[in-house]
């Protein structure tokens, strides 16, 4: 007897676990982005050369740098949260790392490298090669690895012939799209190459803008980690400043509905198995 009242005092601490457990989603309706970090490597003749762009933790190194610094940590919400919704990194000029900082189709590389391509894929059949990856830091999630295809938004593709060439791209390429957790795109902004045939950028809410669409600088319930620069020199299409850059979208799901025991719930259940416990003791005691 006293076996079955243990057995029955485990199984109520159990299911009184679980249910406390369950309470509690492991999504979240806000979350605090710490760090978000982009990297550009290229295999030369002489190794391997590598870009990273940052919020924090990176320092200048041909163009690349911590670019977001004054950005990281920024919160954003789910949509049925409201609020801030968006998180948009591109090209971003500050005094440590100034100009096109985020060129992300061209790799810049230290000068007197013998190799002669800047951009990825200049040479014809994807080379140079520029493989990129990208993490996010969070506080709830931890490190998202985002995936990245070989080819993409942010490197032209790989298929970068190099001078003068439209490179925009709207946010159609989503990267990552987890049920309760991110969501991230790429795109590409440039309103600053003209070409015979407009911008690359042929669809969206506002066709031909050369620039990823809502959101963007000035949208709603967006945090817009950028600024245009350049002059007339380098914005060539009469936009000045001007954008010629990489751009990344991060956006955080609504948290995934499941049916969660009430409190009253949890309360009776335990109320339910302290009287069977007793009911148990009770009928021990009349036995001996």
């Amino acid at each position: 007897m006293k076996t079955i009242i243990s057995r029955l005092g485990t199984l109520g601490v159990g299911l009184t676990l679980a249910f406390i457990a369950n309470s509690s989603p492991t999504e979240a309706s806000s979350i605090t982005i710490q760090n978000v970090t982009v990297t550009q490597a290229v295999v030369t003749a002489t190794g391997t050369d590598t870009r990273t762009w940052c919020m924090v933790g990176c320092v200048f190194n041909s163009g690349a740098g911590n670019l977001w610094a004054a950005f990281a940590n920024t919160v954003i919400n789910s949509p049925s949260t409201g609020g801030t919704q968006s998180l948009v990194l591109t090209q971003n000029p500050t005094d440590n790392v100034p100009g096109f900082n985020f060129d992300t189709s061209e790799h810049i590389f230290p000068a007197g490298s013998p190799v002669s391509a800047v951009s990825c894929g200049q040479d014809g059949g994807g080379l140079p090669s520029c493989v990129m990856t990208l993490n996010i830091l969070t506080n709830l999630l931890g490190l998202v690895s985002v995936p990245l295809p070989l080819a993409n938004a942010l490197n032209n593709g790989n298929a970068d012939p190099g001078g003068l060439h439209q490179e925009a791209q709207n946010w159609n390429t989503s990267v990552l799209n987890q049920p309760g957790g991110l969501h991230v795109w790429i795109g590409y902004a440039d309103n600053a190459h003209p070409d015979v045939n407009g911008c690359g950028d042929k669809t969206g809410t506002i066709a031909g803008n050369c620039l990823p669409d809502n959101p963007w600088q000035g949208s709603l319930n967006t945090v817009f980690a950028g600024a245009a620069t350049g002059g007339a020199a380098e914005c060539g299409m009469g936009v000045t400043p001007c954008f010629d850059a990489g751009a990344i979208r991060i956006e955080l799901n609504d948290p995934i509905t499941t049916a969660v025991p009430e409190p009253a719930s949890m309360m009776l259940l335990a109320t339910g198995l302290a009287g069977l416990m007793a009911r148990r003791r009770s009928r021990a005691r009349n036995e001996r």
